[in-house]
């Protein structure tokens, strides 16, 4: 058997978080429109940090998602 295949993904922080930031512009652009995301990134001017900060409110909601879905480090 393949050892690449035995391999389980690991969700530190960072990578929850970067997750939990994909979902909330995900949500951004289908509640706002298209772009919305970047406007938010621009209107903030700097570079990201406080979407990320924002994102953070679903972390546990990202965890939670990965754990129905099988998907456990």
């Amino acid at each position: 058997m393949n050892d690449a295949k035995l391999k389980r993904p690991v969700f530190e922080a960072a990578r929850i978080r970067d997750l939990s930031v994909a979902v909330y512009r995900k949500r951004l652009v289908q509640d706002s429109g298209a772009g919305a995301d970047e406007r938010m990134i621009a209107k903030d001017a700097d570079g990201g940090l406080k979407m990320r900060g924002r994102a953070a409110a679903y972390d546990g909601l990202t965890r939670a998602y990965l754990d129905v879905l099988g998907v456990k480090p």
